[in-house]
């Protein structure tokens, strides 16, 4: 089965992502130090490439000023239930300014390296799972 629930670890992140998730509870929980930020699938973006799955959040964003946005691969992964699966990947830290920002700076990335492992999971759907 292909595998629907990762947790990854790197440099002082955390990151727990449940794919297929009900739109009203958080499909992904970003923690670093005492920052947290829930996301729900709404406010994830997914992009199949030549090198997995890109998922990306937007961890801080002001309409003005600019922000930081985080992404990570996640390889394509088949994990029986009950296995784990463990493997290496690499997270993307974007930062931008806005229209606003003075001065105007580019954008610029800053990778690290994270190790995950993933599972098959059920995971709960409908309207009985709202939080």
């Amino acid at each position: 089965m292909p595998a629907n629930k990762f947790v990854l670890k790197g440099s002082g992140v955390e990151v727990d992502y449940t794919i297929g998730a009900s739109p009203f509870i958080p499909a992904l929980v970003y923690n670093a130090g005492a920052f947290q930020k829930k996301f729900t699938p709404n406010e994830i973006l997914t992009e199949d490439t030549g090198l997995g799955q890109m998922v990306s959040v937007a961890l801080i964003i002001t309409i003005d000023t600019g922000g930081e946005r985080f992404g990570f691969f996640l390889p394509f992964i088949d994990v029986a239930p009950g296995q784990t699966a463990h493997f290496h990947t690499v997270g993307v830290y974007e930062t931008f300014s806005g229209p606003d920002s003075v001065p105007h700076r580019p954008s610029t990335w800053r990778c690290i390296e994270m190790t995950g492992a993933a599972q098959s999971v059920i995971v709960p759907v409908g309207e009985s799972a709202k939080v």
